[in-house]
């Protein structure tokens, strides 16, 4: 299969609409988002990206093709870096909670699973949705914003909608792609269904944010 991705990409296309619908990403495209409910936000992430950091790497690990390893590597060094310097900036005056809501519990839970299991054309798969999804909500944001000057959450969205997030989404996608080409059917199949299951919790993470979900009990 010359371009999985795009196949994969069409038939989720229903997940990302209602992203781009959400108030979520609509109140912060215009400025208005409550700073209580994207300090959770925030939070909530750095919790996300201080497990997908271990996740991108394993992947990487398990890549037979030395630039796919060193890619995946350099991956996870870059979202230390670059997410570190956007919570610095959200988060330096706000008190952090280290506990994760029961959506990133899951999300963090499923990838980890997944990699950790399942074959690297899954874990391709399973990883690839956080790269592209965030690609395209951050194009989305610039291309239909208009409080671009006074938007309290700009360098967030820079940052996803930039040109060098823009390279390295890119590359996942090559590598998965590739992958994709020599995979049996059914390891197909299962990549589609753990592709489209990891865009839901996509989704799932920025409705909990809105929501500031916590455990019941």
């Amino acid at each position: 299969m010359q371009n999985w991705y795009k196949k994969i990409n069409n038939q989720t296309d229903y997940i990302l609409r209602k992203i781009k619908e959400h108030p979520f990403i609509n109140e912060l495209m215009d400025g208005t988002l409550p700073k209580d409910v994207f300090h959770f936000y925030i939070n909530q992430d750095a919790l996300y990206l201080s497990e997908y950091k271990k996740i991108l790497s394993v992947t990487g690990v398990k890549c037979s093709d030395e630039a796919d390893t060193q890619f995946f590597l350099d991956a996870a060094t870059g979202v230390i870096h670059v997410e570190n310097a956007l919570h610095n900036l959200f988060l330096k005056q706000e008190t952090f909670n280290p506990v994760p809501s029961p959506t990133c519990e899951l999300y963090t839970s499923y990838l980890s699973r997944i990699v950790h299991t399942h074959s690297v054309e899954e874990s391709l798969a399973a990883i690839l949705p956080c790269f592209t999804i965030y690609k395209q909500v951050g194009d989305y944001i610039l291309k239909h914003q208009t409080n671009t000057i006074k938007n309290p959450y700009q360098n967030w969205i820079n940052t996803y909608g930039g040109e060098d997030f823009a390279k390295s989404v890119q590359k996942a996608v090559e590598i998965t792609n590739k992958h994709a080409q020599t995979a049996s059917d059914e390891i197909l199949t299962k990549m589609e269904m753990i592709f489209e299951k990891a865009s839901k919790l996509e989704w799932m993470f920025w409705d909990s944010a809105y929501n500031k979900e916590s455990w019941k009990l």
